[in-house]
This record gives structure tokens, C-alpha cells and sequence, in this order.
């Protein structure tokens, strides 16, 4: 057995390996905290709100055989609604009143864009019938962030 020589016995990290690693660390954190402030995630929910609901109501119309509807009567809110042919049997479609959806955005969010329609109608085969080309969504944060959607006259609804 070799003889231990307190400077060599003594086993662990210098000052400069704790001062190196403290500093990665340091401008990692820096990096990632803006990141994970929970408001900016609100922006992706508001877009993926409006993305489901879109295909909720699309995919309602086609099951249940009967038209819905998604408006947007206010840019912080999306509604929901059944239709109903009135008179029955007839071509026309009507809000079915009794049968309506609210849903309001996280906060901080809203529906930004100029060209969204008041309203977007699926008919029973998930077409959208009131859209002659394709239809743009934003939704934009507080912080000036901006998630779109598309909705085509087929009533494909993609994320951009």
C-alpha cells in the first residue's frame, strides 16, 4: 500500500469545476424561464380550443346527420350551436336556441383576424357550406404571439 499524501487523499470537485458548472446552469435557467411562463401557453390553448371545436361540431354534424354551427360573437369567445331545419323538411337552417355552446378563451387571448366569419356551418356531410375559399383563424396573445388555423370549404380545419 502507497503511502497517502494529504494533498492526494483529499478527492472531489476545485473551485473552478463548481464555478464552471454553476454558470452553465445559471444561463440555462435563463434561457428556459421565459419559456415556462404559463401565460404564454395560453395562445397554443386558444388555438387548439378553437381547432376542437371546429372539428367537434364538423364531426357532430356528420355522426348526428344534422347541420352545427361556430361563431365567434366576440374575439375572446366561440360558440357551439345545433341547427335545426325550420320548417322541417325544408332547405333552410336555423340556430337550434335550446342547443348552444359557449366557450371562452383562456386569458389574455382573442381572436385576432379581420376575415374570420361570424360564422362557420357544417352540413351533414362536414362540409362547410358558408366558405367559398379557405378560411383563416388567428388567435393572438397579450404578448403579440399568433396561432392560425385554416378551415377549407371541405371542412378540413389544419394548424399553421
Amino acid at each position: 500500500m502507497k503511502p497517502c499524501w494529504p494533498a492526494r487523499c483529499i478527492r472531489g470537485f476545485s473551485l473552478i469545476d463548481m464555478a464552471t458548472t454553476l454558470s452553465v446552469v445559471a444561463i440555462l435557467t435563463g434561457i428556459a424561464l421565459p419559456h415556462l411562463d404559463s401565460r404564454r401557453m395560453n395562445i397554443i390553448t386558444a388555438q387548439r380550443l378553437v381547432m376542437a371545436n371546429l372539428r367537434l361540431a364538423r364531426t357532430n354534424a356528420i355522426t348526428k346527420s344534422v347541420h352545427f354551427q361556430v361563431s365567434f360573437p366576440t374575439a375572446s369567445q366561440i360558440q357551439v350551436a345545433r341547427m335545426q331545419q325550420n320548417p322541417p323538411g325544408s332547405s333552410t337552417w336555423q340556430v337550434d336556441s335550446s342547443n348552444v355552446q359557449t366557450i371562452s378563451l383562456p386569458d389574455a387571448t382573442q381572436i385576432q383576424s379581420t376575415e374570420v366569419a361570424t360564422s362557420i356551418e357544417f352540413n351533414s356531410r362536414g362540409i362547410a357550406v358558408n366558405l367559398t375559399g379557405v378560411q383563416q383563424i388567428d388567435a393572438q396573445d397579450t404578448f403579440g404571439a399568433t396561432k392560425s388555423l385554416q378551415v377549407w370549404p371541405s371542412g378540413q380545419i389544419n394548424e399553421l
